[in-house]
């Protein structure tokens, strides 16, 4: 496995493969998710900070903005007016489905090249 990944537009920033990995494990996570509106309102905000940190390659920021989401995850505790919860909102569903595909971009380009 190499020590870095290179991501969409970042031709001079590269990433360590367990970040990025783990940035991927929690957007899979999110599909099964229930959160109440307010719940999936800071996970878009998260997911505006992914993209950003990521479009400037800022590992220490990616980090943190990746545990972020992954405590902004639901919890087995709740209060009685914590509100409905629902699966992703279309804008959400659209924004990691968006992620995944900058994620998944390099993976794609090294398996084409070793298929060849």
């Amino acid at each position: 496995m190499p020590d870095a990944i290179t991501i969409g537009c970042m031709s001079d920033h590269s990433l360590p493969p367990d970040l990025l990995n783990d940035l991927h494990d929690v957007l899979d996570d999110m599909e099964e998710w229930q959160l109440d509106p307010a719940g999936w309102a800071y996970v878009d905000t998260l997911l505006g900070r992914v993209e950003v940190t990521l479009s400037a390659g800022e590992e220490e920021a990616i980090r943190q903005v990746v545990a972020d989401l992954e405590l902004s995850g639901p919890t087995r505790a709740k209060s009685a007016d914590s509100g409905a919860t629902n699966k992703q909102p279309p804008k959400t569903r659209d924004k990691v489905a968006g992620l995944k595909d900058t994620l998944d971009a390099p993976r794609r380009t090294g398996q084409e090249k070793a298929q060849r």
